[in-house]
């Protein structure tokens, strides 16, 4: 019995020795890395805004995460107290107005709106594209542009376009982000540039139509294994385990899209119908709230390929990604609001053009001025027939 209490000892001991080892190989030779969250969980949104490289236990901090919502990390939970006691459910859309190329955070916002009630106030929704993400900085993104020359044309200065978009958001998280972050607050205008997201997002992360990137990465979190996702916070090999499933599962999506014509239809159908549906619904309520808004389906680089007559894939090959272009574009043009797209797919058409964008979709510095100037005629003939809707007086009294 000794002589087995200590083999088994040291069967644990080299067992254990192996595993650290083989652990610091997988991260000092390999480069394997721990399971790192880039993007913070959002109560309501599902993602939050991108904080990238903040460490795990740091991301309870980020814009729109608990800590801004009044939850404090205490035990084995988060838990509020008496004192944290909201005046307003608008705060849980804040972060959308604090990344980083948005030039003015929401509690900004609130003070124009409030001090300019007369002021020519646009909100821009979206995804990345709409928040000028590749732009070099926060004056060179398309709002920006778009703000100064509306300035120019209009000989006023208190002419202001806040952004409230989020970098990977689908048109559902955009339904919401202008129910919470624009229907409550003094407006003119609502400019929403989307429609690539929907398109991509599905076979980019093995989705829904229609869902948020990270849903099925939610579900993994709340209904899977807990043992293993913290385990996978602590070794670089299981997360890479994790990783390879996850991407194995990506890519069958994107092959069986693909191959399959019959199944690619329908998901394309389902796309369009469920992105319509979303921005109807938004154009509508602007339509009840006599609110001046329209959406811009903005351009992706695979498309300005193909009509220029150059082969450029995406995610998906080129000839998928012009059929779901098209299939979206028909759900429009047979939509009751079709009056209300702007379609600026054609933007960046032509060879030279190509090169405006910094990747598949987001265009540099250049390109944001090419997507400010076009939205201008849009933006100008909306306002013309806008009008000064007002928030509730017990917001601005809140205010003060």
């Amino acid at each position: 019995m000794g002589r087995f209490s200590r083999a088994f000892v040291a069967t644990l001991m080299t067992l254990a020795v192996s595993i650290v080892v083989a652990e610091m190989v997988a991260r000092w030779v390999f480069g394997l890395q721990l399971l790192h969250y880039r993007w913070p969980y959002q109560p309501l949104f599902v993602t939050g805004d991108y904080q990238y490289l903040v460490p795990n236990d740091r991301l309870a901090l980020a814009p729109g995460g608990p800590d801004s919502l009044g939850y404090k990390a205490r035990g084995f939970g988060f838990y509020t107290s008496p004192e944290a006691i909201p005046a307003s459910s608008t705060p849980l859309s804040d972060f959308l107005f604090s990344h980083e190329r948005s030039r003015y955070p929401a509690a900004e916002v609130d003070r124009i709106t409030c001090a300019q009630p007369d002021a020519i106030l646009i909100y821009a929704l979206g995804g990345s594209v709409a928040q000028g993400f590749s732009a070099s900085g926060k004056e060179t993104t398309w709002h920006a542009v778009l703000e100064t020359r509306l300035r120019e044309t209009l000989g006023r200065q208190d002419v202001y376009v806040f952004n409230a978009a989020m970098g990977g958001f689908v048109s559902l998280q955009e339904r919401l982000a202008f129910h919470l972050a624009v229907a409550p607050r003094n407006a003119t205008l609502a400019i929403v540039l989307d429609g690539y997201n929907d398109v991509i997002i599905p076979a980019n992360s093995a989705v829904r139509p229609g869902d948020p990137w990270q849903l099925g990465l939610r579900f993994s979190q709340f209904y899977g294994d807990g043992l293993v996702w913290w385990l996978s916070t602590h070794s670089a090999i299981l997360h890479t385990l994790m990783q390879n499933e996850l991407e194995d599962d990506v890519l069958a999506f994107r092959r069986r899209l693909e191959r399959d014509d019959a199944l690619f239809a329908r998901h394309a159908r389902s796309i369009a119908g469920l992105y319509t549906e979303n921005m109807n619904e938004l154009l509508t309520s602007c339509a009840g709230r006599k609110l001046s808004c329209f959406v811009a389906i903005q351009p992706g680089r695979a498309m300005s390929a193909a009509y220029s007559g150059v082969a450029r894939d995406d995610i998906l090959s080129q000839k998928r990604m012009v059929a779901l272009y098209d299939t979206l574009k028909q759900a429009v043009a047979a939509s009751p609001q079709h009056d209300r797209f702007v379609d600026l797919t054609h933007l960046f058409d032509g060879e030279g053009k190509l090169a405006l964008y910094k990747d598949s979709v987001h265009p540099g510095d250049e390109g944001q001025a090419l997507l400010g100037e076009a939205l201008l005629a849009p933006t100008l003939a909306a306002l013309a027939s806008a009008t000064q809707v007002k928030p509730p007086p017990q917001r601005c009294e809140r205010m003060r």
